[in-house]
Parts: structure tokens; C-alpha cells; sequence
């Protein structure tokens, strides 16, 4: 590629379109992305929605141009199929629920544990699943902050144990795959360097790709949670100075012109 990104990974709420709008792609960032394509490069929405809603997601925001591939739940990356509809990339997808299940199974003391605090705490709601709780919502992020103490608490002896989380949702995780983790493994069925990769996003469950270790380029929108923005700095970043889609159109051209930048140099 002439500027030398090859590989963009986006969260999608809260970096492409903000809460509330009317979920449409914002003339900058579509201007950006289609740029971006048009000169060889690869998209990953990389979200904590499921599939199913992140394809929602995807028909409202209406970008000029669509993504090569999806990374939801924090963690299952798929590609689109010859039929047009989207499968499992590779094998990681089937490791995750492989192991994800056999976690969750010795878990349950701390799902026994997780039932009885929504059942005493009245501001908490338990989401369920066929095998195991999926996640918990809470009525406040101050709620949120109680639970993740008392979650961070009692999972202490089951250190695969973990959660992301993000505003008022969380989801119960195992801490081998995250967005990060996931994108490093998409990077790698790509064959795609740490240098040549860009990553944005705005709440916890973005960390893991912001940095700097899996994507050498990384930024968030000015609405970013205060962690995140430190360690976008910190991983020598952009914080952009708008909000949402516009912030993370300015990270992006920001990225592609280092990238280039560094490319031209080394040349």
C-alpha cells in the first residue's frame, strides 16, 4: 500500500457512530474509509456485539464501502463467505468456544456466587445462555464499578477467569481472547506486521488493542474513557480533539500519514 497501513481495526459504538445519533457513518470517516480501501487496505470491525447486531450495526451505518471481516463478542473473528454471508476465519473461532466451555464449567462456584449478588443486589441483571451466564447489566457505571470489584474478587482462584466490559454491559470472557488477541490472530491469517496495522476504540474492552502492542498505529475519539486515552498517548498515539466517527476519521489520516511517512523513509 502506498501509505503503509494495511490493516485498520475499528470498535464500532462509541468510535464509528456515537450514543445517541441516528447511527449513520459521518461524511470524514467515510470519506477516510473509502480512501482507505481504494488503496488496498483491509477493514475489521472489532465489537463486543454479537454477530446478528453487529450486522445491524453495519446496514444502518451505511459506510460507502464495507468491512473485510468482523470480530465480535471480543473475540470471534469471521470472513465474508463465497455465498455472501459470514463464517468462521480459520480455526480460532472453534478454539475460543472449545475453551470458553470447559472454562465456564469449572466456573460455576463463581457463577453460584455472581446469581447470589444479582439476586441480593436489585440494580443488576444477569443475562443468560443455554451453558452459562453471558454477562451482567448494571442500572449505572458507578453500579458497574461495585461488580467488577466483587467479580475481580471472587475470581481470583480461576485466573483465566475474566470479563470485558463496556458503559453498563459486561460480558464474562476467558482472558486468552480479546479484541486484541483476536486481532493479533487475524493479523497473522493475513500475514499482516504490527507495523502496518491501525487500531481505534473508546472503552475497556478496547484496551487490549490499543497499546501498542498489537497495532503499531493506534487512536481513539475525544470521547474516550480516561484509561484509554492514556494509553493511547502512552503507546504513542492520536487523541483526537472530536468525538466519535469524526475523532476516529482524524486518528485514522493521522496513522496513514506516519505510516506513509515511515514507509517513504525506509525506501
Amino acid at each position: 500500500m502506498a501509505d503503509g497501513l494495511r490493516l485498520i481495526s475499528t470498535d464500532f459504538d462509541g468510535t464509528l457512530i456515537g450514543h445517541p445519533s441516528d447511527g449513520r457513518c459521518v461524511p470524514v470517516l467515510a470519506r477516510e474509509l473509502a480512501d482507505f480501501k481504494a488503496a488496498g487496505g483491509q477493514w475489521v470491525i472489532n465489537t463486543g456485539r454479537s454477530l446478528e447486531h453487529a450486522l445491524e450495526g453495519v446496514e444502518l451505518f451505511a459506510a460507502p464501502v464495507e468491512p473485510d471481516f468482523l470480530i465480535t463478542n471480543e473475540r470471534e473473528i469471521y470472513r465474508r463467505g463465497e455465498d455472501g454471508g459470514w463464517v468462521d476465519f480459520g480455526e480460532w473461532n472453534a478454539g475460543c468456544r472449545e475453551r470458553l466451555g470447559e472454562l465456564f464449567a469449572r466456573a460455576e462456584p463463581i457463577f453460584r456466587r455472581v446469581r447470589e449478588m444479582v439476586a441480593d443486589a436489585g440494580d443488576v441483571t444477569l443475562i443468560p445462555s443455554a451453558d452459562a451466564p453471558e454477562g451482567l447489566i448494571t442500572t449505572s457505571e458507578a453500579v458497574m464499578e461495585r461488580v467488577v470489584a466483587f467479580l475481580d474478587e471472587v475470581r481470583a482462584g480461576v485466573p483465566e477467569f475474566a470479563y470485558q466490559r463496556n458503559t453498563v454491559y459486561l460480558r464474562f470472557a476467558h482472558v486468552d481472547y480479546s479484541k486484541g488477541t483476536a486481532l493479533r490472530e487475524l493479523r497473522r491469517l493475513l500475514d499482516v506486521p504490527r507495523e502496518a496495522t491501525f487500531a481505534a476504540g473508546d472503552h475497556y474492552n478496547d484496551l487490549s488493542m490499543l497499546d501498542g502492542e498489537v497495532a503499531a498505529h493506534v487512536g481513539c475519539p475525544a470521547n474516550a474513557i480516561p484509561e484509554a486515552q492514556a494509553l493511547v498517548r502512552a503507546a504513542g498515539g492520536w487523541v483526537a480533539a472530536e468525538t466519535f466517527g469524526a475523532g476516529t476519521a482524524a486518528t485514522l489520516a493521522a496513522a496513514r500519514h506516519r505510516a506513509g511517512a515511515k514507509k517513504t523513509a525506509a525506501a
